[in-house]
């Protein structure tokens, strides 16, 4: 759902209010703040219960966690009252959305609430594909059951039973088994449904919020986009083609280009052939 019908309602309202106020040349009157600030926090308010919403969370849950009376947060729900940008900066944090959710336009709950998870189909689903999952690994691996069962301490019967996704595999089981057929455990997640994206980027947050700050700060600015891309084309390249723009800047160098060389010199020096 988008928040440019509430805002333009409200805005209209706005400008009928101030029209019949002081007229129709109320362009060149003064701006009513006082009405202003009450349209900037109702819209606020809905940006706020949308992320509360969408999240799951009560208003007595959230209210708990960032350490204010349920009252408050109803108020600014509401509109009612308007919180300062540190209290919004915890509410951000709480409720697990950027901060620049709450001066956008666009909420995250839609028009209806998300579905719920069929968790006992899921779960059910999930082991038939973990246990393909590790046949396959085994197949490539080039074990038979019997030998990954006496590699794990487990017998050749558990082994069919987990592969057929007849039994769960326990993740302490599964680690071992990973661990024989030389593959990781990531290698079983799910990364097609909403769950997998879900896992993906709680890891990408995670190798994010891991890196250093001065390379966070380079990745999140978006004027820094077009050297990420660049970086991005450059990974997909193969080592021929590196040496071939490595040799061409090297090239261009030779016209008392000192920083060309060095970066061609750089690249010539990482090839791994």
């Amino acid at each position: 759902m988008s928040l440019s019908d509430v805002s333009g309602d409200l805005a209209a309202r706005l400008k009928a209010a101030r029209e019949a106020k002081f007229g129709p040349a109320a362009e060149d009157k003064p701006v009513d703040f006082k009405e202003l600030f009450a349209l900037r926090g109702r819209i606020l308010g809905l940006l706020i219960r949308d992320a509360r919403l969408a999240k799951g969370c009560t208003v007595e849950e959230c209210a708990a966690s960032m350490g204010i009376a349920a009252q408050t947060l109803m108020d600014w729900e509401m509109g009612r009252a308007h919180p300062s940008l540190p209290e919004v900066e915890l509410l951000a944090h709480e409720l697990g959305v950027p901060i620049s959710h709450f001066w956008a336009t666009e909420t995250m709950t839609g028009n209806t609430q998300p579905q719920a998870l069929p968790q006992a189909e899921y779960v059910a689903l999930r082991n038939r594909v973990v246990g393909a999952t590790l046949r396959q690994a085994r197949t490539t691996a080039e074990l038979t059951p019997e030998i990954l069962a006496e590699n794990t301490g487990l017998t050749p019967a558990q082994i069919t039973a987990y592969e057929m996704g007849q039994s769960p595999i326990p993740l302490t089981e599964l680690t071992s088994l990973a661990a024989a057929t030389n593959v990781s455990l990531s290698h079983f997640l799910e990364s097609s449904n909403r769950v997998g994206r879900w896992l993906a980027n709680q890891e990408n947050y995670k190798s994010f919020s891991e890196m250093p700050d001065d390379m966070r700060s380079f990745l999140s600015n978006p004027v820094n986009a077009s050297f990420i891309e660049l970086a991005m084309w450059f990974s997909e390249l193969g080592v021929n083609d590196l040496r071939g723009i490595a040799e061409s800047i090297l090239h261009l160098s030779r016209l008392e280009k000192d920083e060309l060389r060095k970066i061609a010199e750089g690249i010539l020096n990482n090839i791994t052939l």
